[in-house]
């Protein structure tokens, strides 16, 4: 996780030293383990990579869907604008609550740092 490149842990209790309130704290290590767990689920189903699964782009004439956590930028050329929204699919196998955690935590993803197209 990009947090822990960086020098964090899910052992740290305060959540402000890295400039997020607990609740996206909380997401994004509890979203990591959701989506590690359900990977060979949707490969499954037949998404193979995230670049198969539905996704919404915003255009850049358009106001972005909202901007990322600092820490969760790839890197220092993204503006840390989400500009895309992956869906999480539907699948057998994958319970809903599963599923919600995954699309919460794909929503503080830096697609754009990560080139999605």
């Amino acid at each position: 996780m990009r947090i822990e490149r960086i020098g964090g842990s899910c052992l740290d209790t305060d959540a402000e030293v890295w400039g997020l309130d607990q609740t996206t704290w909380e997401l994004m290590w509890a979203g990591e383990a959701a989506m590690r767990k359900s990977i060979p689920t949707l490969r499954q189903a037949g998404y193979k990579n995230i670049s198969d699964l539905s996704r919404i782009q915003q255009s850049y004439r358009e106001k972005a869907l909202l901007v990322i956590p600092l820490v969760m930028k790839i890197c220092a050329t993204s503006k840390g604008e989400q500009r895309v929204q992956v869906l999480i699919p539907v699948v057998q196998g994958l319970s809903q609550k599963q599923r919600q955690l995954m699309q919460q935590y794909s929503e503080q993803v830096d697609w754009q740092g990560l080139k999605l197209p």
